[in-house]
C-alpha cells in the first residue's frame, strides 16, 4: 500500500504540472495534508516534494500550504531531539 500511495502522489505531480491551479482546490489541500501525516516516510517526502515544486512558481499557494509544511517540519524535528531520562 505504501508504494501505491507514493506512486499516486508522484502521478498527482504530473497532473499539477499540466494545471497548477489544481493545488488551489480545497479537496486537494485536504488530501495532501492527510498524506503529509502518513506513517510512511516515502509518502510524506513525495508530498513535500510536490508542494515544494509548485509553491516556488505560484507564491499564492504559500498561504495555503505554509501551515501544513511547518507542522510537518515541527513533527519531524521533535523526533530528532534526544530524550532526557
Amino acid at each position: 500500500m505504501v508504494a501505491v500511495r507514493t506512486k499516486a502522489i508522484k502521478c498527482l505531480t504530473l497532473v499539477i504540472e499540466a494545471d497548477p491551479g489544481v493545488l488551489s482546490r480545497t479537496s486537494l489541500q485536504t488530501a495532501v495534508h492527510a498524506r503529509l501525516l502518513d506513517q510512511s516516510t516515502s509518502v510524506r517526502e513525495a508530498c513535500v516534494e510536490l508542494i515544494g515544486k509548485f509553491i516556488l512558481s505560484r507564491p499564492e499557494l504559500m498561504t495555503q500550504y505554509y501551515n501544513m509544511l511547518s507542522d510537518r517540519i515541527l513533527v519531524s524535528s521533535t523526533s530528532l531531539v534526544p530524550q532526557l531520562s
